[in-house]
């Protein structure tokens, strides 16, 4: 019988470590759904529902009431509720919830860009559209994007490194990086001489979705920035699609950047999540 244990969880482990194993990320359609413009909601709120990738916000009177934070006692008593009423077999479900739940509701800033992108070339494409992007957002701030390096392993919360210099770039201050330190890490594939002293920011970039805006059908490529969030905020306002700012960020533990209210940014405007559709021009 001990036998038999043993090697029930040498499989086990195997069958682990196969899962682990290290591939790197392949960008994929997430939906093929079309979001609508709801004539109702604040085009701020439109934006940020269109990414698929936000929860908790509504228009409301004072722009920064809009955003709703997850209370971990109470989601925390009502998984033990589902625990309780579920049995022990919900458990693994209800704690996988919590955690989807938990990162739901504290949604960090992101591009968003549109694109008509080929269904079976969704990551060539993708990328392709992300890079025209952010060349023209660096170049409105007098930077220059040197490009994308791809993670080394799905397992990772980001799947891509953008890499730029210029005027946003202060690499003794910022997330920088090295060429002999990308090489000797490996967490990134890609990796150029250029890249030497650049600074840097890590992203999640996803296809979500489609979009109907005015009467075109768009694929909708989101960048969740993960790590790297020094001066982040002046390269989203410079954005050639569309940013989204929540009004709490920052890396798991980690330091927390605050605004005074979650934001929308588009053609140099910024959109509030409020009941008359509030904009400012940014200059």
């Amino acid at each position: 019988m001990k036998s038999i244990k043993n090697s029930f969880l040498a499989l086990s482990v195997l069958s682990l470590t196969a899962c682990m194993s290290t591939q790197p990320p392949v960008i994929s359609q997430e939906s093929n759904e079309v979001y609508q413009f709801d004539d109702n909601a604040s085009f701020a709120l439109n934006v940020a529902q269109m990414t698929r990738k936000t929860a908790g916000l509504s228009d409301v009177e004072l722009p920064e009431d809009a955003q709703f934070k997850a209370n971990r006692g109470l989601v925390g008593a009502a998984y033990a509720m589902s625990f309780l009423t579920g049995g022990l077999v919900d458990l693994a479900g209800s704690m996988g919830a919590q955690s989807q739940a938990d990162r739901a509701f504290n949604w960090k800033p992101m591009f968003v860009f549109l694109g008509d992108l080929d269904s079976q070339n969704i990551d060539a494409d993708a990328v392709k559209v992300v890079e025209r992007e952010l060349t023209n957002t660096f170049n409105n701030i007098d930077s220059e994007f040197l490009g994308l390096m791809r993670s080394s392993s799905s397992n990772r919360d980001d799947n891509f490194g953008v890499a730029f210099k210029g005027a946003r770039c202060e690499p003794s201050k910022q997330t920088s990086y090295t060429y002999a330190g990308l090489l000797r890490g490996g967490l990134f594939l890609d990796v150029k001489p250029e890249y030497d002293r650049a600074c840097g920011f890590f992203v999640d970039i996803n296809v979500t979705g489609k979009v109907n805006v005015e009467g075109e059908v768009k694929d909708v490529i989101t960048l969740t920035i993960i790590g790297g969030y020094k001066r982040i905020d002046e390269i989203l306002i410079a954005t050639s699609g569309y940013a989204v700012v929540p009004q709490t960020y920052g890396s798991w533990g980690g330091v927390k950047y605050t605004v005074p209210a979650p934001y929308v940014i588009h053609d140099n405007t910024m959109y509030l999540f409020t009941k008359e559709n509030s904009s400012f021009k940014l200059k």
